[in-house]
This record gives structure tokens, C-alpha cells and sequence, in this order.
């Protein structure tokens, strides 16, 4: 099962993508952390990454890829691998190429306001880069690890509105040519994190019963 997993910010790819690499069994490659991981170090590569993400702009495919390419490389225990957020423009999936994918889920949120209160109320875990939202946390710790939940540096309305319009300018073209070849998995994810994975989960096994 070689899957990827898309949908604008705030619509819950880190939560559900955690959960399915956990029930299938595969290799959960967050593209995003292998991003803040090289701009936390403070890398030359970092340094590149950070004056693209700093602005709300998305960081060059080619510089996407190389770190990506690492990660695919070593599947061993592992019955596929998931992941987490690319392609996210026409660039990158022809870069990614290379990269065999079976599906792409597609997290789909229309309501943008609801998008937006969830990404100013969320915080994340730098230990263990579990996300959570304030509502779900009395202590500012995170229920998995323990370690002091953070604010994202992004997670600011002007970047956010920013991140909002290049996903429907750059992303959802995407989604659409992955429609075409017949490997776009769609969710709803306006309902609750339960039944959005039971319905991932649900549709996940109908579309690899089918192709088997």
C-alpha cells in the first residue's frame, strides 16, 4: 500500500495520517516535518526552506524531492508507506514521478472559516510532532509524550490565507489529474476525526480489494 495524503491546512492530514500509517502498517513520511526538521537545525538547506515557509510559500520541488527520495528508501518491517503532504502542485507530482503511489486521499473542507479556527487553535508536540487543538488540552502538555506543546510559527492569519489560496491555486489541479488516472480517494473531512478515519479506513479497503 503506497498511498499519499492531501487536503488544504487544517483539514487534519497530521492526526489521520498518524492513525493510518499505525492500522496498515506502513512507513508515515511527513514531508512537512522532514521541512521543519532542516530549518529547526538550521541547516543550508534549512536556511533555503525557511525563506519560502517563513512567507507562506510553498518550498521548491526539487529540494522537496531530494529529501523525500531518503525516506522511501528503507521499508523494511513496513507494508507501504503514507505520505504526508505531497505532491502539492503540478511541479512536484511530475517530480515525484518516480515515486510509485497506488492512491492519494483527498481530505476535503469547503467551509474555509472552519479551516481557519482550527489552525489558529491548534498546537504542536516538538517531541513527538503530535498536533492537537488548545480545546483538547488543560496543561499545555501533550497527552502522548508529556513534552510542552507549542505554537506553530506559521499558524498566523496572514499565512494562512496565503497557504488557503495556492492550495486552491496549486494543489487542487493536483487532485484533479489524480482523478483522471482513476487514484483519487475522497473524504469528507468536515465531520469528526472518528469518522473521518472510519470512512478513510472504509474506503481504503474498497479500493485495494478492488485492485488486487
Amino acid at each position: 500500500m503506497r498511498i499519499a495524503i492531501i487536503g488544504p491546512p487544517g483539514s487534519g492530514k497530521g492526526t489521520q495520517t498518524y492513525r493510518i500509517a499505525s492500522k496498515f502498517n506502513l512507513k508515515h513520511i511527513v514531508v512537512g516535518d522532514i521541512v521543519k526538521d532542516e530549518i529547526r537545525k538550521k541547516t543550508e538547506l534549512g536556511e533555503i526552506m525557511f525563506s519560502y515557509t517563513n512567507v507562506g510559500k510553498f518550498v521548491p520541488s526539487e529540494i522537496v524531492m531530494k529529501v523525500l527520495e531518503k525516506q522511501i528508501q528503507d521499508l523494511s518491517g513496513f507494508d507501504g508507506y503514507i505520505i504526508d503532504t505531497a505532491p502539492i502542485n503540478l511541479d512536484q507530482m511530475q517530480a515525484m514521478e518516480f515515486i510509485p503511489l497506488d492512491a492519494v486521499l483527498s481530505l476535503k473542507i469547503e467551509n474555509f472559516d472552519i479551516l481557519r479556527t482550527r489552525i489558529l487553535s491548534r498546537l504542536i508536540c516538538p517531541k513527538c510532532r503530535r498536533v492537537t487543538s488548545v480545546s483538547d488540552t488543560e496543561n499545555n502538555l501533550c497527552n502522548n509524550c508529556g513534552a510542552e506543546l507549542e505554537k506553530r510559527y506559521d499558524d498566523k492569519i496572514e499565512t494562512i490565507n496565503i497557504r488557503l489560496k495556492q492550495y486552491e491555486e496549486q494543489t487542487v489541479p493536483v487532485l484533479n489529474e489524480y482523478k483522471k488516472q482513476g487514484k483519487l480517494i475522497e473524504i469528507n473531512a468536515e465531520n469528526t476525526r472518528q469518522e473521518v478515519f472510519e470512512e478513510i479506513c472504509e474506503k481504503l479497503n474498497n479500493f485495494f480489494s478492488k485492485t488486487l
